[in-house]
């Protein structure tokens, strides 16, 4: 194995008390440091940026092999330098035979200690960036040698709250770090946009937002079904309607999240109104089985079996994702779908109007994204219809980032989800392009830079 350099850099975390994280954090909680394996022709590591005109962290490290019969974590070199004059330790780093590397960090404030964390760095996929939090201090890796700018602010405004959040250590060149992807239901976007019944969306959202004018469901698909499909594999396998897994399970690997896995990279479908218990092959409650694309795969759910521990592991009710916010533990790739009142589907009470109901539902979802340390760090936010109500569309896309144009920007390219997947794809660096999505304009345009 050739060597590994990464950067650890610590940005001052987002200005928003989090549960779990202590107090405030000051510039000598911040540490700065590249690892590398000393199995190839490498210098040992040492820091690549200052923090206050100061050199503050020196450390090296050795990888394990990534070749059969390796020795584990006891050939390793145990760490403990301080970062003086700061507060942060690297108290230990070890690592598995060929997949990452763990670094144990824990800090002290006040000669007293305080949290401990581990992050876990990919050795594998050198390019991808990890992260971690301990005691109010947020740690990025990045490929060695990245620059490591001083975190900007940026504001936003919700109908209830104003969320200050910082989007980490590097914006512009640095690469979109966590992808969220919320999918509505069945409305045009000209229902949409300028409507009075989604204040949120259009006096709050699109004013900071970039969107596509012209994004359409491919041509002639529908109903939901083979569109959610779509949006995982780039094609419907021929399915035009909205059988259970049951009847359309799909036996082919070629599909996103496999790609992801592959990759080492975690995904997770939020589904509103599931137990969590079982994997959820038919509908319960409010919850819709043919919006969830993710258990039409037998590769899931293990031959449409209810107890799949793949299935139970990545497809997880909605109400854990608040949770999963505050403590930063969201997987890269994030599939949102809300039940059935929310995603404006039904006509359900109180309100009585579909786009109205959800239109208020992202308006209490939304803001809890945005103050996320993971949308902080380069996070992105999609929003789109799944199809529309009275034809191929235009549909919505709503596109909200510390990388995004923003400010109302728009454009009048022409989309489909195959953007949207191709866009993922991109991003996550995972090739080659599933279904028509190698035919596909990305959404580029619709960010500063990219991926």
């Amino acid at each position: 194995m050739i060597g590994v350099g990464v950067t650890l850099c610590a940005a001052a975390a987002f200005a928003v008390p989090l549960v779990g994280f202590a107090g405030q954090e000051s510039a000598g909680d911040e540490c700065l440091v590249e690892v590398h394996d000393h199995g190839g022709d490498v210098p040992d590591g040492s820091t690549l940026c200052q923090v206050a005109s100061r050199k503050i962290c020196t450390f090296s490290l050795q990888l394990c092999r990534t070749q059969p019969g390796c020795v584990p974590a006891s050939s390793e070199k145990a760490i403990g330098t301080t970062c003086s004059p700061g507060r942060l330790r690297i108290t230990k780093a070890q690592s598995s035979c060929g997949s990452f590397v763990d670094i144990k960090v824990r800090t002290k404030r006040n000669g007293k200690r305080m949290q401990a964390c581990t992050i876990r760095v990919a050795a594998k996929s050198r390019h991808k960036p990890a992260r971690m939090d301990v005691d109010g201090i947020t740690l990025e890796c990045m490929p060695a040698g990245s620059a490591c700018p001083g975190p900007t602010t940026t504001t936003v405004s919700t109908s209830t709250t104003t969320t200050t959040t910082r989007p980490g250590t590097c914006t512009g060149a640095c690469p979109i770090d966590t992808v969220f992807l919320i999918v509505m239901e069945n409305h045009d976007w000209s229902s949409i946009k300028n409507s009075p019944s989604a204040p949120y969306i259009n006096h709050t959202l699109l004013p900071i937002a970039s969107h596509a004018e012209q994004y359409y469901n491919p041509p002639n698909l529908h109903p939901s079904e083979p569109n959610y499909l779509w949006l995982e594999a780039g094609t419907n396998f021929g399915i035009l309607n909205d059988a259970d897994p049951s009847s359309n399970v799909q036996s082919t690997g070629r599909h996103l999240v496999n790609m992801l896995e592959a990759a080492g990279l975690s995904w997770r479908a939020y589904q509103e109104d599931i137990s969590g218990t079982d994997c959820p092959l038919t509908n319960v409650g409010l919850y819709d089985v043919n919006h969830n694309p993710f258990v039409y795969f037998d590769d899931v759910t293990q031959g449409n079996s209810s107890r799949a521990p793949r299935c139970i592991e990545h497809v997880r009710p909605y109400s854990e994702l608040e949770t999963d916010l505050i403590y930063d533990r969201v997987a890269r790739y994030n599939f949102i779908t809300p039940h059935l009142c929310n995603d404006m589907h039904d006509t359900c009470p109180p309100l009585n109007d579909p786009v109205q109901q959800g239109d208020a539902w992202l308006s209490t979802e939304v803001p809890k994204i945005l103050a996320s340390q993971a949308y902080a760090r380069n996070g992105a936010l999609f929003i789109l219809w799944d199809e529309g109500d009275t034809g191929d569309g235009p549909i919505g896309m709503i596109v909200l980032s510390p990388k995004a144009k923003g400010g109302g920007y728009y454009n009048a390219i022409h989309y489909t989800h195959s953007s949207t997947l191709r866009t993922i794809e991109e991003i996550f660096g995972v090739t080659a392009m599933l279904g028509d999505a190698a035919n596909a304009t990305d959404l580029r345009d619709l960010l500063v830079s990219f991926p």
